[in-house]
């Protein structure tokens, strides 16, 4: 397989939605689950899937996993098959494995055991929701243009971001229009010169991925 490849392993809630980010921002993946309902489940078609047993080695390696960049183990409470499947991966070869942890002893064995990285969904979505509540209180709106991929957003210029310019206020997103209060609309703007004042509003375009890693 070309080109950067991943695994997922488990396709309940936290591992369909992993597979199908990845599949959504266009990478390679191949999932497995031990039952053929998980499969269907996944709103993007992944680019292999397969029913196995992922603590047997030889259904692992017959499958692909060992030729991946990245494993994520997405086992729900079996916390006896996670470790498993981490040795069973570990054992075809797979170096970067990234592992969910139900609890925080599991999350100590899946770590001495090898994984590159234990992570725990509940907690981290939790700690991302207070960061969410505490920090985006700014006024904005976001389009889909295209199921997969392409996002605009509407941001309306409050006090907080007031006296930068469109440069800073775009950062990795493309600024595509810009409307001083009580003016017209203006496309393509100049981001070095132009500065925005509370009662502005642009209008950013990018991808999903671009979204993600906006912070304003």
């Amino acid at each position: 397989m070309k080109g950067k490849t991943y695994g997922v392993i488990g396709l309940g809630k936290f591992g369909a939605v992993a597979a199908d980010e990845l599949l959504t921002n266009g990478h390679t993946v191949i999932v497995a689950d031990k039952k053929e309902d998980a499969l269907k489940s996944l709103h993007n078609t992944p680019s292999y899937a397969y029913i196995l047993d992922s603590t047997s080695t030889v259904a692992l390696k017959e499958a692909g996993f060992h030729d991946v960049d990245i494993v994520i183990i997405s086992i729900g409470d079996n916390i006896e098959k996670s470790i498993l499947t981490l040795m069973a991966l570990k054992e075809i070869g797979v170096t970067n494995i990234i592992a969910k942890a139900t609890s925080n002893i599991h999350g100590q064995i899946l770590s001495r055991l090898g994984a590159t990285r234990v992570i725990y969904p509940e907690r981290e979505s939790a700690k991302r929701l207070v960061k969410e509540f505490l920090t985006q209180d700014i006024d904005f709106e976001i389009f889909e243009l295209s199921a997969n991929t392409i996002r605009a957003i509407r941001l309306n210029i409050d006090d907080k971001l007031a006296g930068n310019s469109l440069k800073h206020i775009a950062q990795n997103m493309r600024l595509i229009a810009y409307k001083k209060a009580n003016s017209d609309w203006e496309l393509l703007p100049d981001l070095e010169t132009t500065l925005v004042y509370a009662g502005d509003v642009v209008v950013l375009l990018g991808t999903i991925k671009e979204l993600k890693d906006f912070e304003h």
